[in-house]
């Protein structure tokens, strides 16, 4: 079997030694594989349409334009066991009047980047599901009282929101008062909670929208199937049981790695709608 040659992006430096690691083990297991780093996730979805690479390490955005652009046809390989649940957290200082969606109404509410699902695509959405309207306006403008006012915060776009900068920006300007709340990932939430770095409580949420899929392997329709089986059942063998293996899902933030049924699958329904109702299915 020839090498396979896996892409990812590289959204912060131990992402080398993630791949490192999982590369070394698979060598060892007996799959021949290799990797390269790209930038951003739109090169990347680039690269695998054109056959440069033959599996993709994707955020759920880059998985759904790459299964936009095959007709739905291109296949998802594997996952971590932690990308079957994140969530979109709605976030209030604690002692705003915002208690639900409706309240939101008149009010600035900041979103992370563009092309973050959590942290934008799908809280918006959810806002439009509950009947609001929408207006997007910079931060020092005056609001629409009959709308939900939309200010982005685009912090290092064609990363999909992985590097969490944004989330942070949007947190911060809801501490300052210069926000009256924001959505972001379930991660930086967890993060929040766990290290106490808003003490006293002075962040709360109060909406976590529904559970969807985040990331994958993903591959093109025509990828052999018994590469395809060899690679997930490479990935499943691993275990925490070995020291340097516990270090790099610790670094990837998973327990274990999960085969991509019809039911992960399903986990990503709800975020193809929203990017097909606000144009983000195309790799732009």
């Amino acid at each position: 079997m020839k090498t396979l040659l896996l892409g990812a992006v590289a959204y912060d430096p131990k992402v080398v030694g993630v791949w490192d690691i999982i590369r070394d083990y698979s060598n060892e297991y007996g799959l021949k594989l290799d990797y390269v780093l790209f930038s951003n996730y739109e090169r990347q979805v680039d690269s695998l349409l054109k056959g440069h690479i033959d599996i993709a390490w994707n955020t759920n955005v880059a998985w759904i334009q790459t299964s936009y652009a095959t007709n739905d046809k291109a296949r998802a390989l594997a996952m971590r066991d932690t990308d079957t649940n994140f969530t979109s957290k709605f976030i209030v200082k604690k002692d705003s009047t915002i208690k639900k969606l409706e309240d939101l109404k008149g009010k600035k509410f900041g979103v992370g980047s563009y092309d973050s699902s959590q942290a934008a695509i799908l809280p918006i959405q959810y806002i439009k599901e509950a009947g609001l309207q929408i207006k997007e306006i910079d931060l020092n403008a005056d609001t629409d009282p009959n709308c939900v006012n939309i200010v982005r915060y685009n912090t290092d776009l064609g990363k999909h929101g992985d590097t969490g900068k944004s989330e942070w920006h949007v947190l911060d300007d809801i501490k300052s008062g210069a926000l009256d709340a924001g959505s972001i990932g379930s991660t930086t939430w967890i993060r929040i909670l766990e290290e106490g770095l808003y003490p006293d409580g002075e962040l709360i949420s109060f909406y976590t929208g529904p559970e969807f899929c985040h990331c994958n392997f993903s591959v093109m329709p025509d990828f052999d199937k018994e590469a395809g089986d060899s690679f997930v059942k490479m990935l499943t063998s691993q275990s925490k049981d070995d020291p340097i293996i516990k270090k790099m899902m610790s670094m990837e933030g998973l327990n274990k790695w999960i085969a991509v049924g019809e039911k992960e699958l399903r986990g990503y329904d709800s975020l193809y709608k929203a990017m097909r109702e606000q144009n983000y299915l195309g790799n732009k």
